[in-house]
This record gives structure tokens, sequence and C-alpha cells, in this order.
């Protein structure tokens, strides 16, 4: 019953404001359903105005190396804003496929942003004797460049499939052709599009798993920290949202390519609430996050660069909180700040 209200009301708002049907004779429509100018109009305003502000806290904290998220979100912005000169003006082939293109892939970026930030806590915060696979379910050293390099496999594929689909569209003179239509015509770009989603959501999901697990397994090290719990929990909890938002995101992407028969999850494809309520809602929440918890906030400045020194960073832990205290008990810890780093909120200048 709630889904059924929760589409009701997106179908109620995204209803055809044209008289025509986009499989009228004549009628060019590069969508499966008629585009809700209003929804594009929130999507190309509220998008590029957080996206803005991620761009100006990207600078404003020096944060280099949260630079696949500055790609992510200007994509997104890129996405939305074609997205609505395309619902207002169907005929025109390029903001379509723009906007096809840049929404479908730009979360790639967003996933990768997440394995750098993970890195760089994991780096800030486990203990010396805990950076192990057999304690993270991942070597340290090798946290960014492994899901970053399935990341960029995942990408391409999907933008090789896309391409494909894309150029399928472009290509085709008929005036009831959709990208539905086109899919169904490249069976091979679709299939290389499922393939390079498939491999993104278990890329992800896998990095989702070991991003909970440790935000679990940290609090057994309270007493072992360097007392900055309330500064790199908050990027744990951002991370953790997040990984659970793209993972969803991902799935419905990936069950929402329609099959040769006109059933099934096809419904995904061919109402518009289902794109706005399980694509655009999760990015642009996970827009909100990484707003409301920006790494470049509670990071020291040593943890923003666009590479990490490892073992300076493993060097200043420890002259700040000696090995014996990994097992000394319960201790009084000074609450360190970014600041105490040479960084964090109120340090970028």
């Amino acid at each position: 019953m709630g889904a059924f209200t929760i589409a009701s009301i997106f179908d109620h708002i995204s209803s055809p404001k044209r008289a025509a049907s986009p499989y009228t004779p004549g009628f060019l429509n590069p969508y499966i359903y008629d585009p809700s100018v209003p929804l594009a109009i929130v999507g190309a305003v509220v998008i590029p105005l957080i996206s803005a502000f991620l761009v100006y806290q990207f600078f404003r904290y020096k944060s280099w190396f949260f630079w696949a998220a500055l790609i992510g979100i200007i994509m997104e912005a890129i996405g939305f804003i074609c997205r609505i000169i395309s619902a207002t003006d169907e005929q025109d082939n390029l903001p379509f496929i723009i906007s096809f293109l840049m929404i479908l892939l730009a979360p790639s970026f967003l996933a990768a942003a997440c394995y750098t930030a993970f890195s760089r806590v994991v780096w800030f915060s486990c203990p010396t004797y805990a950076l192990s696979f057999k304690t993270l379910w991942c070597f340290p050293r090798w946290i960014t460049p492994t899901f970053v390099i399935f990341d960029l496999i995942s990408f391409l594929i999907q933008l090789v499939g896309a391409g494909q689909i894309s150029r399928s569209y472009d290509r085709d003179t008929s005036h009831d052709r959709s990208i539905e239509g086109s899919e169904k015509k490249v069976t091979s770009g679709r299939v290389i599009l499922v393939l390079g989603l498939i491999l993104q959501m278990s890329c992800f999901a896998t990095f989702a798993i070991i991003a909970i697990r440790y935000f679990f397994i940290s609090r057994f090290w309270r007493d072992d920290d360097l007392g900055d719990w309330k500064m790199w929990r908050k990027l744990s909890w951002m991370i953790t949202i997040v990984a659970g938002l793209i993972t969803l995101r991902a799935m419905f992407r990936t069950v929402e390519i329609p099959h040769d028969k006109d059933s099934g999850l096809a419904y995904l494809q061919k109402h518009e609430w289902c794109f706005w309520a399980f694509d655009a809602l999760p990015i642009l929440l996970t827009l909100v996050v990484f707003a409301l918890f920006h790494p470049g906030r509670y990071l020291p400045r040593d943890y923003t660069g666009l590479t990490l020194n490892k073992g300076r960073a493993i060097q200043q832990k420890e002259e700040i909180r000696p090995p014996s205290l990994a097992c000394s008990g319960r201790v009084d810890l000074r609450d360190f700040g970014p600041q105490d780093f040479g960084g964090g909120i109120g340090m970028r200048v």
C-alpha cells in the first residue's frame, strides 16, 4: 500500500502535460514516458545548488584527495541541467544524451570518493597494531587502489554500453524512438551496460560491508584512539550512509534495464517516479551527506592532500599515543581536534 501511494503521488506529479502521447506518430520522445517539466526544474535547481556548495567546500578545505567527488557532482549538475532542457524540448537529441550519460555514470566517481575517504579514516583512527587484513577485511595500503580500480573498470564498461545505446538512439530516424527501443535494438550495448552496473554494485556492496563493519568494530578502540571520537566518527557515519544510498541506486539501475519481453522490471524504466525515487533521491541525499560531513572539515591537513604519507601517519599517531596505551586499560584522553594535526575546521587558510 505504501509503495502504491508513493507511485500514485509521483505519477500524478509527472503526468503528461501535453495532449500528444510519446507513441503518437510524428511526436519525437527520447523517453519511454512524458517527462515532468516541474520535476525537471526542481532537479535542475536543487542538484546544481548543492553541487556548487560542495565545490566551494572542496577548495575551502583544500580536500584535494576528494577530487573524484568533485567530478561526480559536476557531472550530476550537468546531467540534471540537461534534463530540464531535454524535458522542454524533446526533439533535441544532444541534451537528452548528455543527461542520460552524466546521470548514469556520475555515481562511479561519488563511489570512488567514498573509497578514498574511508582509507583516510582508517589510517587516522585505526590503532597501528590493528592495521591488517585480518582485522579490516582488506589490505590497509591498498584500500583506495583496489576499489578505485574496480570502480574504474565498471565505469568504462558502463560507458561502452551506454555509448552503444545512445549512438543507436541518435541514428534512429523513426518518430517513436525511445531509449528503451534503442536498448532492445542494441542487445550487446544493453548486456555490456548491465555487466558494468553489476560490477559496480558488487564492488560497492563489498565496500559497504567492510565500511559498516569497521564502523562497529572501531567502538572497541575507544580507549586506544587519539581522543578524536567525535571528529572521525562523523566521517564514519558519512561513509556508512552514503554506502547504503549508492548501493540502493546501483541496484535500481541494474534491475531497471528492460528485458525483451514487455513485462516484469521494465515497469521501473517506464514510470518516471521510479527514476526520481530510486536514482535522483539517493544521489541528492548523498550530496547532502557530503555537504554536512565533508571530510575536509574533520581530517588533518596531512590527510587531505592527493597522497597520504602512511609512514608519517603512523609515526604521528605513535608520538601522540604511546604504544603502551593499548594495554593500559581505561585512561583519560585529551580530546584532540583537527587543529592539533595542522588542519581542520577553521584552519583551511
